[in-house]
């Protein structure tokens, strides 16, 4: 069934929000508040509908032109209709919603702002696909395995696109049937390949060099000094690399950690996973402070939370630094802490992916 809407809203999820005749919300991707467009309905729930975008009737003030000619087939950018300053202000409309929905309301605490610096061209990653038998190469569809054959990436530093061409017809060359090539640009400006690889084969690393920096430079002013820092969910370090010379000790614990000693005799990276982490008893609590970082997966801490949390009164842990990218998750894991008796002294909201809802959320925790 196609019928006329006006979009009053944007969702936190990507979505424009309009309203059916019958009442109903119905949200529709690629749209922009004011615009009057005509949708299919493709699903429909008991208080609200999704909806497909058929045709723009009457464009809203609000829309920008997308840059990139792939745009809303590529399954990758949702927003580059929406102008940047709307996109920020609705992610952290998105955080505020979340948070209420935990029972986290009437907060009186700072909230540091960290909008995107780059809005386009800041990818140091991306992941592309080549079939040799057609010649083309591109990005999935969305919720599909068909190709949206593109150039270049708009949101991809210009190092790897200038790199694209020639890498993909070598790609072309070496192989037969249809590949995935992941280009990172590592922090010494190289252009590193991966051929047929998992995912971020070569290494995790944020995909945004600029907001990651912010984000250390946050974690860096919130986290203090003391005698350990336990970086849990902590990857390669990147959290606590930049605060080495704040601690007396570091230990960087993740099933992921590389598999080599720290950068110093005071910093050590543990193997293994956070839910082995938190029943173990190997750490001998020091008698300085104790501060925590934690930046979860997308589902957040989960159940592991009471575990998790014992493990760390046990130790002393007095300041916790919660890192989410997942705002519900976030918010679910910030109320278990304050159901433990932590105070919520400060919150961050920091865009890492601009032209997408993602958000990266910040809390400090004080105990």
């Amino acid at each position: 069934m196609q019928i006329e809407v006006r979009i009053h809203d944007l969702a936190r999820g990507g979505a424009g929000v309009g309203r059916l005749p019958t009442g109903e919300i119905i949200f529709v991707p690629f749209t922009a508040p004011g615009d009057l467009v005509r949708v299919q309905v493709v699903e429909r729930k008991k208080s609200y509908a999704h909806g497909e975008l058929v045709e723009i009737l009457e464009a809203s003030p609000l829309r920008v032109a997308p840059p990139c000619p792939a745009f809303g087939r590529c399954g990758g950018c949702s927003w580059q209709h929406i102008p940047y300053p709307l996109q920020f202000e609705t992610k952290v409309k998105g955080l505020h919603s979340a948070l209420g929905r935990a029972g986290i309301r009437n907060l009186d605490v700072p909230l540091d702002l960290l909008p995107a610096e780059e809005t386009y061209h800041y990818r140091n990653r991306i992941q592309i696909r080549g079939n040799p038998a057609t010649r083309e190469a591109g990005f999935y569809r969305p919720g599909s395995h068909s190709l949206v054959p593109v150039s270049e990436c708009t949101i991809a530093d210009p190092k790897i696109n200038s790199a694209l061409g020639k890498l993909l017809n070598e790609g072309f060359a070496r192989f037969t049937e249809p590949f995935k090539l992941e280009i990172s640009l590592k922090s010494d400006g190289e252009i590193q390949t991966d051929w047929n690889e998992r995912h971020a084969a070569a290494g995790f690393q944020q995909i945004n060099d600029r907001q990651n920096r912010l984000l250390q430079e946050w974690v860096r002013t919130h986290s203090g000094t003391g005698d350990l820092l336990l970086d849990l969910y902590g990857g390669n370090g990147n959290l606590s690399l930049p605060l080495i010379r704040d601690f007396k000790r570091i230990v960087c614990v993740d099933s992921g950690a590389p598999e080599q000693e720290g950068p110093a005799p005071h910093f050590s990276f543990v193997r293994r996973s956070i839910q082995a982490w938190s029943t173990a008893d190997d750490t001998t609590p020091p008698s300085g402070p104790v501060v925590a970082l934690l930046d979860p997966p997308r589902e957040g801490i989960g159940e592991l939370f009471p575990k998790l949390e014992a493990r760390l009164s046990a130790l002393g842990v007095s300041r916790i630094i919660l890192v989410g990218c997942d705002v519900d998750s976030f918010a679910r894991d910030s109320s278990r802490f304050l159901a433990a008796r932590y105070r919520l002294a400060r919150l961050g909201a920091l865009d890492l992916f601009p032209q997408t809802p993602h958000l990266e959320s910040l809390a400090l925790f004080l105990k």
